[in-house]
């Protein structure tokens, strides 16, 4: 996030799912971040095809 960025946690059930990736292993979160970013790549193609 750049210093310009403004995160507002409306969702306190993520946030702490959130901390939990944080204590897992390094590959762990790394899958966990791919899987992510796939979900949201998803979506926004979802909706640009919309």
């Amino acid at each position: 996030m750049s210093e310009d960025d403004n995160l507002e946690v409306v969702d306190i059930d993520m946030l702490n799912r959130m901390k939990e990736i944080q204590r897992l292993s390094e590959d762990d979160k790394s899958t966990v971040v791919k899987i992510i970013d796939a979900f949201i790549r998803d979506t926004k193609t979802k909706k640009a095809y919309a």
